[in-house]
């Protein structure tokens, strides 16, 4: 290919990958017995958010039987669905189970839409372990902001991270000592937003000029003064807007 050749097609590339666009993010539906998570599914089907982000507890223990009904309730849900694997999905079930559902390469994946990576993690088990921080740190290194069209880098995982104002429960005791080591690699690869749920709740942080939003509330109970709902995340020239949308439990 000519010089000429390659600055068309980096054009190309960079104009296919500006315009602003944006996806929806829930997390914690399971046991939902207000009909938030349908609710969910119809606003982000009947909008222009191009997929939903499920940060997990999408069943309460993973067993067949539950997957077969999430199934059911997902059929009519015609935009890609981007699962990650919360504690809930294998307290009866397995990591192979979640995998084999989703038809996923594993448990830790990763994806990248027009000009954002996301770098989804298996941290279900409460922990941060050296192996997944460094698939982690191996898959950002690999899709840095500026190559490909890139611009804007998203890391999705079930359990927040141990922060200033965020201190999730069930996890192992060095979980403080592996968020920080979590913090240093999105730093080091300039992470824009994590995006993760666990918490019954809804959490927007700044971590050391990394943020971090909690999105808990897809049906599951809430703690208590909180709201279910979800977030619509706005990427716009290497921009990151989050906004809440409250959803209300339908009247029996």
């Amino acid at each position: 290919m000519t010089r000429i050749g390659v600055l068309v097609f980096a054009a190309l590339l960079w104009a296919g990958n500006a315009f602003a666009w944006a996806f929806a993010v829930c997390g914690d539906s399971r046991d939902d017995k207000d009909g938030i998570f349908p609710q969910i599914l119809s606003a982000v089907d009947a909008s222009d958010m191009e997929f939903l982000l499920h940060t997990g507890d999408m069943v309460s223990k993973g067993t067949s039987g539950e997957w077969e009904a999430f199934r059911a309730s997902a059929a009519s849900f015609r935009k890609p669905l981007r699962p990650v694997v919360g504690n809930h999905e294998i307290h009866k079930g397995t990591r192979d189970d979640f995998v084999r559902f989703f038809g996923l390469p594993g448990t830790s994946y990763s994806f990248t839409h027009r000009d954002t990576h996301f770098a989804v993690v298996d941290n279900a088990g409460g922990e941060l372990n050296e192996n997944t921080l460094a698939w982690l740190d191996r898959d950002l290194a690999e899709h840095p902001a500026g190559k490909e069209g890139v611009s804007v880098i998203v890391v999705a995982m079930h359990v927040p991270p141990r922060t200033d104002g965020i201190s999730p429960h069930g996890v192992k005791r060095d979980y403080e000592e592996k968020s920080a080591e979590l913090l240093g690699i999105l730093k080091r690869h300039r992470v824009d937003l994590i995006l993760c749920s666990h918490e019954h709740m809804h959490h927007d942080e700044d971590w050391e000029g990394i943020r971090v939003i909690v999105s808990g509330g897809a049906g599951a109970p809430l703690m208590p003064f909180q709201r279910y709902g979800y977030y619509r995340i706005d990427v716009d020239g290497g921009n990151v807007r989050a906004t809440f949308l409250r959803v209300r439990p339908l009247k029996k």
